[in-house]
């Protein structure tokens, strides 16, 4: 039996136009003519939107972002009650929406092991709208056809936070759930803050980001190439200068990702480990730094730009003398989620007291 005959007939029209409806697209027209991320085109009758699905690494933080989380129907287990996933890492939209998203059935497992859509567990939610990272249009496109309900594929840029890629991903979500002026807001916000960093000249001092996570916790010997925090912060990022290793490059400051840092807390205690570390110039000289998670089921973006703005103010401290870091960090969790979370982000496991600096031989005591 298809899962398409699963559905209830009223989920049909969804994907068709009706004529005599405004077709305009604007923020309050019924019917809607898009093209999604992936140059998916199809017609959606937004009046009819009221069953929300979210899939893949994500889809969820965009639409909690923009849209009506009252209208979620159903979330992967990562986002879910269970203990798989929740806990386990930060993620701003689950700290926002916790309550809400605890109490909905799972639509399949998620997370970096579970990447492909489960039809019969989505279409027992009873979506009208699908809401899609899955990289594979022809992933996509067997959903539509299947559930017949639109699937909407959002795309993220390189540059998470300030790329292109992300602020249409939200003006897209604007124009499908009549929220145009409140992701043109965020949008506006973002590119705000970017115009901060636009005139910073790129400091001298070489800085260097580990624990970085990628698909699970992760040590301090995992770094990245071109972390858009260091690049928009106007820094020069260690490891795009030498990929030989951490030691090799001995960085002027050293940050450190909360949510591998107990990896690196067990690393510095192996035998002959702590010379090594404490021989670097950034654990001699107290230049070591906590950044909240950059990655927690894709990238924490409302963190990257905290992340963007604390760096920034140790490299270029003239420039931000009178930034109140706390109040900024509650103003972007404002601006993303509408609530100030950045006391609740700082007591969280994975929080250790937020952005700040520290010694390493507190943690290992």
């Amino acid at each position: 039996m298809k899962i398409k005959t699963l559905l209830v007939l009223s989920l049909i029209p969804m994907m068709v136009g009706c004529g005599n409806q405004n077709t305009s697209g604007g923020e309050g027209a019924d019917t809607i003519e898009i093209t999604d991320m992936q140059n998916r085109k199809m017609t959606i009758n937004k009046k009819a939107i009221d069953r929300v699905v979210c899939l893949g690494a994500g889809a969820l933080r965009y639409y909690s972002y923009i849209g009506d989380v009252s209208k979620v129907v159903g979330v992967e287990e990562i986002d879910g009650q269970t203990t798989f996933g929740v806990g386990q890492a930060l993620r701003p939209y689950y700290l926002a929406n916790q309550s809400t998203f605890s109490a909905l059935p799972t639509v399949g497992r998620g997370g970096p092991q579970d990447q492909t859509p489960h039809q019969e567990t989505i279409a027992a939610a009873r979506p009208n709208i699908i809401i899609s990272f899955y990289s594979d249009a022809s992933v996509n496109d067997e959903l539509a056809s299947a559930l017949e309900v639109p699937v909407v594929a959002l795309l993220q840029g390189q540059d998470g936070v300030f790329a292109e890629d992300t602020l249409k991903s939200f003006e897209l979500l604007g124009k499908v759930f009549g929220k145009e002026t409140k992701a043109k807001a965020l949008v506006d916000y973002i590119n705000s803050c970017k115009a901060d960093f636009d005139n910073l000249t790129i400091s001298e001092d070489t800085y260097y980001a580990g624990c970085i996570g990628r698909w699970g916790t992760t040590n301090i010997s995992d770094s990245q190439a071109g972390f858009p925090v260091f690049k928009y912060a106007k820094v020069k990022n260690a490891y795009d200068l030498d990929k030989e290793g951490l030691v090799h490059a001995d960085p002027d400051k050293i940050f450190v990702d909360t949510s591998g840092i107990n990896n690196f807390v067990t690393e510095y205690k192996k035998e002959g480990q702590a010379e090594i570390y404490d021989s670097l110039k950034a654990f001699e000289n107290g230049e070591t730094y906590l950044l909240l998670p950059y990655n927690a089921y894709y990238t924490n973006l409302e963190i990257q730009l905290m992340s963007t703005y604390y760096v920034a103010s140790i490299a270029h401290p003239t420039e931000f003398a009178t930034l109140n870091f706390e109040s900024k960090a509650n103003e972007i969790t404002n601006k993303f989620l509408g609530k100030e979370l950045y006391t609740e982000m700082k007591a969280h496991q994975y929080g250790f007291g937020g952005y700040q600096k520290f010694n390493i031989k507190d943690l290992v005591k």
